[in-house]
């Protein structure tokens, strides 16, 4: 098993009361599907993953990503302003 890092930004961040998790999974894994894991880790962020962007390095992912290696995930929450 290996490990992804999400770093949690915004309500998410709030939510789970870290800025980041690790997340133990067999790879290669779909994205979407490591979301799912963690959603199951961090139910209080599961009603709001649905709408977070996914970020590696500075280029937004698609959610079918599959993933093959160890890697940081930024989950980024949709803001508001005024």
């Amino acid at each position: 098993m290996s490990e992804i890092r999400f770093e949690l930004y915004g309500r998410l961040a709030s939510l789970a009361d870290r800025p980041s998790i690790d997340l133990a999974t067999t790879f290669p894994i779909r994205l979407q599907d490591a979301l799912t894991e963690l959603a199951e880790q961090l139910p209080q962020i599961h009603d709001n993953l649905e709408r977070c962007a996914c970020a590696i390095g500075d280029q937004l992912v698609h959610r079918d990503l599959m993933i093959d290696e160890q890697m940081t995930i930024a989950l980024l929450p949709p803001v508001a302003g005024g």
